[in-house]
Parts: C-alpha cells; structure tokens; sequence
C-alpha cells in the first residue's frame, strides 16, 4: 500500500487490527510451516492464517524474455501500447510499464486501456494508424474491506464504511451486467 496516502493505509490497516489481525514489521520470513513461521531474527510464531501480501507484479515472463521492461518489471509499452523494439507486441493492465508514466496498478487503467488496445490490434492487422491511449485524469479508487466496508477516495474526498462498500458494489455489478449483457 505504499503508493497511496497514509490516511488510505491507515484506515486499510485499522481494518485488518479491528480483526485481530497481528503486525508484525521490519523483518523478512525466512520459513513458513504449517501453523508457523519463523523470521529472520530466528523469532518464531504461530499462526492461523498466512497469506502473501506482495501487491501487484507483473509476470516474470519478461525478465527471461529479453524484452525491454519498466522499473516495476512489466513489458514497457509506448503510447499506443505497443512494445517500441517490437510494434507487432501489445500488452495491456497491470502486465504492463507505461513508457510515458508510472500507472497505479489499479483495475481502471485496464478498463480504459481495453477499448484502445482493442483499436490498435485491429489497426495493426489493417495498416491503419494507431491510437494513443490516454490515462486519463484522476481515476475513483475504492478498496473492498471485506464485511460490507470499503475506502473511497476521489481526488481530495476520502472515507471509509458501508457507504464507500455500497458505491463499490453498485458500480462493479453495472459494470459486469454490461459483459453479461454482450453474451446473450
């Protein structure tokens, strides 16, 4: 969570300690079993529950593949998307690095990139001049929490609840109804 501002990490945080959850920092697992891990210090502790929280990584794909790649390890892409030593290559969402500026690994710039990606593969294949994608400006972020609660963040607005959940809910089953209704 180290992209986004310390009130989203911190209230992201409050959520898992209202849970119990336990944190413990500064230190690498050297070992997981089962029902344990032990750190780096040679401390050791039981746990019900492990789980990776690494954040959003591209594929180590590219690193063996001998193409050019972002800081953050996804296939950098020009403006149209494409690879720029090899224009036949286009990729897209977060296995991507945007030549242009680093993009959030969040879902709504694969969401905008789609319909531009789509547009170039087919002019691609046509001879037809490619389209440059476009971020865009400030983009709504909302984080499911899990328990009906979530954090929304909108520019300058920032909160967290039910509300912000609701809105999340509301605008993620709009947009699936869209798919579901493309395959009728």
């Amino acid at each position: 969570m180290a992209r986004f501002t310390p009130k989203i990490r911190a209230m992201a945080r409050q959520s898992l300690v209202d849970r119990d959850v336990e944190f413990i920092e500064g230190y690498r697992v050297k070992e997981v079993t089962t029902g344990r891990i032990t750190l780096d210090s040679g401390e050791s502790h039981d746990v019900d529950l492990i789980f990776l929280a690494l954040g959003v990584k591209p594929s180590a794909i590219f690193a063996s593949s001998g193409l050019a790649m972002g800081p953050d390890g996804g296939l950098l892409v020009n403006r149209f998307l494409q690879c720029p030593a090899y224009p036949e290559l286009f990729g897209g969402g977060d296995c991507i690095s945007f030549a242009e500026h680093p993009l959030d690994k969040v879902g709504v710039y694969a969401v905008r990139e789609n319909p531009i990606l789509f547009q170039n593969l087919m002019a691609a294949l046509e001879n037809q001049a490619l389209m440059p994608f476009d971020p865009g400006g400030n983009y709504l972020l909302i984080f499911n929490l899990g328990e009906g609660m979530g954090i929304f963040k909108k520019s300058w607005l920032t909160f967290g609840g039910r509300t912000a959940f609701t809105i999340k809910d509301w605008i993620d089953r709009r947009f699936m109804k869209k798919f579901q209704a493309m395959e009728k």
